[in-house]
């Protein structure tokens, strides 16, 4: 046994260790961007309500993962720097957690005591922390629902230890009620947390089995029926929970099953060789065996299971965990249920534990019982692969540095994947390389993308073209997107925005109102942008539909109340409806836009001139041109009013030649030149 003031300074060596390692390896990560889906959790977050997930209950889908998300959000808004500190910290406290739990396991279920209970838990926690294949769950922001229920799910494992330990008999009550209460947590922050009552059941056969532990009834009665009450309590009361059971019961796919036994030996290569590791991974058709071989990668699991079932009690216990700690912790992602990703990097951080604890295992049993290494040539072996992987995991963020380069990366190692080259048009659109995006876009255009993938290329091809000015190309390719699938409203809502900038309204009104009814009827994936109720509005008022005009409005104000376009077109329709009241307290709200506050004043002193108080007028219009001076519309009204009051003439054809020689308008040209023939002297 090791000598209690050694293992505390031996744990927080350890400790440092862990935390130097994983800060050095992730800190160029630390002002990486937000990436791919961090935006659409921040958007879910803020359609439920920035403080939607700060109360329970009710409880709600992963409410703990949004609940972190809505915290960074409102202390450090969209700065990327502490995510990434809590993602990272978050790492930190699971692999510290790991290496109790592996010692404590070792030091009681095994024959591995002492310093060699501590070696291997040392070596297991540092090859997990510094594992490449967790990038995606501690890089990625998003990655923060693995890693969070990663947290809670061992901590969860290390007090149901604990609380099993006959030391702390004392305690038992307490341990398990706290383990209980992880558990939660963990299922709140990832739902697939749910095997960690097997995980449990599999720790209790594989390792407690001396006096050291608490009876079995103890473990039944005080954790086992709780947790089973607790499932069935979560099952009852929490819809989320009853809509993903029912969801994954309908989608159960004993073919699907089959094809990823293949996946699962991929998966598992990569817990002990993580290279070559992809965001999006894309297994082809050609990738899966056919025909007579494709059962052989199931006889071999079958084999290794059944194996370990007749010689478990010969067999190492942590060779038998290590296994099938794997096999279950990643049957949630990977087995009977059809998912459009096959396989996730960040699905396998908590399955690569039972390989990484294989490896220590290994190693220590090789290195200690078979001598095959002397001690200093084993240490230089184990700091290099400490070195290795620390290299592999700064390369591998600095893949993180954009979308783009995420994308760009994913699509040089997966180069027949769609999906990738749908989002990273979608990137380059974003960043306006439109010629990047537009071989992207062409190649997915002409590829066999599903209709989905090939009405976005259409789309997004039309928006280019109409850049360029290339209109006819532009029209084409937003019919054709609109052909490819006609449930998607981005080809319609483009359509509608080329055809009313190019002056055709009716045409503008149709297409925007079919956009409208495919985001209501279709839910395809995105929110409807509260722009189109802005664009169906400003068509209806050109279109002179001035109720419908407002309708419209109404409906973009209410989700952006302080748009000062939206006030400034609100005001309009109101003057043209004749509400002059409600068209002054439109123009009134507008604030912090000079531009726009400029022409809302012009605005306002052409109502009070309608309401014959030149005087206000007046007022408006020189409070216009303080604001913005280059404005031709006020000048003009201004030269106009003074002419009509037989105010100084010399200061009316001022404003009327400066209107004249910044506006391109050729009817108020006309009008300047009329006005200005007017007052020309004799």
């Amino acid at each position: 046994m090791i000598d209690p003031a050694t293992s505390k300074k031996s744990f927080l060596n350890l400790g440092i260790i862990l935390l130097v390692l994983i800060l050095f390896s992730y800190a160029n990560t630390l002002n990486s961007p937000l990436n791919f889906d961090d935006h659409a959790v921040l958007q879910q977050i803020e359609l439920s309500g920035l403080n939607a997930y700060h109360t329970v209950p009710p409880v709600q889908y992963r409410h703990l993962f949004f609940l972190s998300f809505s915290l960074n959000h409102s202390q450090n808004g969209l700065e990327p720097f502490a995510y990434h500190a809590v993602n990272i910290t978050f790492h930190f406290l699971t692999s510290l957690v790991l290496l109790f739990i592996v010692f404590f396991t070792l030091e009681h279920g095994t024959n591995w005591q002492g310093k060699h209970a501590l070696g291997i838990a040392g070596l297991t926690a540092i090859l997990f922390a510094i594992n490449p294949l967790n990038t995606e769950t501690v890089t990625y922001i998003s990655g923060r629902a693995s890693g969070m229920a990663g947290f809670f799910f061992l901590l969860a494992m290390l007090l149901f230890i604990l609380g099993s330990l006959r030391n702390f008999l004392g305690k038992t009550l307490l341990f398990y009620t706290l383990a209980l209460i992880a558990f939660i947590a963990a299922l709140l922050s990832k739902e697939t947390s749910i095997t960690l009552p097997a995980v449990i059941i599999l720790y209790d056969l594989c390792f407690m089995k001396s006096e050291r532990w608490v009876s079995l009834k103890s473990r039944m009665f005080f954790l086992y029926l709780p947790i089973a009450l607790t499932l069935l309590a979560l099952l009852v009361f929490q819809p989320f929970l009853q809509h993903h059971i029912t969801t994954w019961a309908e989608k159960l796919d004993l073919h699907y099953a089959i094809a990823q036994t293949q996946v699962l030996g991929y998966a598992f290569k990569l817990c002990f060789l993580p290279i070559n590791l992809i965001f999006d991974y894309d297994f082809t058709s050609n990738w899966f065996a056919s025909d007579l071989f494709k059962w052989l990668p199931i006889l071999l699991w079958l084999t290794l299971v059944a194996i370990i079932l007749k010689n478990f009690k010969k067999i190492s216990p942590l060779f038998s965990f290590s296994i099938f700690w794997f096999i279950l912790t990643i049957s949630i992602t990977n087995s009977f249920l059809p998912r459009a990703d096959l396989l996730s990097e960040r699905n396998l951080y908590l399955p690569s534990i039972g390989p990484a604890l294989l490896i220590s295992f290994a190693f220590y049993s090789l290195l200690l019982k078979q001598r095959w290494l002397p001690f200093r040539q084993g240490l230089a072996l184990i700091l290099l692969m400490v070195i290795c992987q620390s290299s592999l995991i700064i390369k591998r963020n600095a893949t993180y540095r954009s979308n783009i380069d995420l994308w760009e990366d994913t699509l040089k190692k997966s180069p027949s994947d769609l999906k990738t080259l749908h989002n990273l048009s979608h990137f380059y659109l974003e960043k306006k390389d439109n010629e990047k995006a537009l071989v992207t876009l062409i190649k997915l255009s002409r590829s066999r993308a599903s209709a989905f993938y090939k009405s976005f290329a259409h789309s997004n091809l039309g928006s280019i073209h109409a850049q360029n000015k290339n209109f006819d190309l532009a029209e084409k390719e937003f019919n054709k997107a609109i052909q490819a699938d006609p449930t998607i409203p981005l080809g319609f809502l483009n359509l509608g925005t080329y055809y009313a900038s190019r002056g055709l309204h009716q045409k503008a009104k149709t297409m925007l109102e079919m956009a409208r009814d495919r985001y209501d009827k279709y839910r395809w994936g995105y929110a409807m942008p509260a722009s189109l109720n802005f664009s169906l509005a400003r068509v209806n008022f050109e279109l002179r539909f001035f109720s419908e005009a407002e309708k419209d409005l109404k409906q973009y104000l209410s989700e952006a109340p302080e748009s000062p376009n939206g006030l400034l077109l609100l005001g309009k329709i109101y003057q043209q409806m004749g509400e002059t009241d409600s068209a002054i307290v439109s123009y009134q709200k507008i604030k912090g836009n000079p531009e726009i506050e400029s022409k809302a004043s012009n605005n306002l002193g052409l109502i009070y001139l309608s309401l014959n108080q030149p005087q206000n007028a007046i007022l408006e219009f020189e409070r216009s041109l303080r604001i913005n001076p280059k404005l031709p519309d006020t000048h003009y009204n201004l030269g106009k009013l003074i002419i009509d009051s037989k105010g100084d003439i010399e200061l009316a054809r001022e404003h009327l030649n400066t209107a004249f020689s910044l506006t391109e308008n050729p009817t108020l040209k006309t009008q300047i030149k009329n006005l200005l023939r007017q007052v020309s002297p004799s």
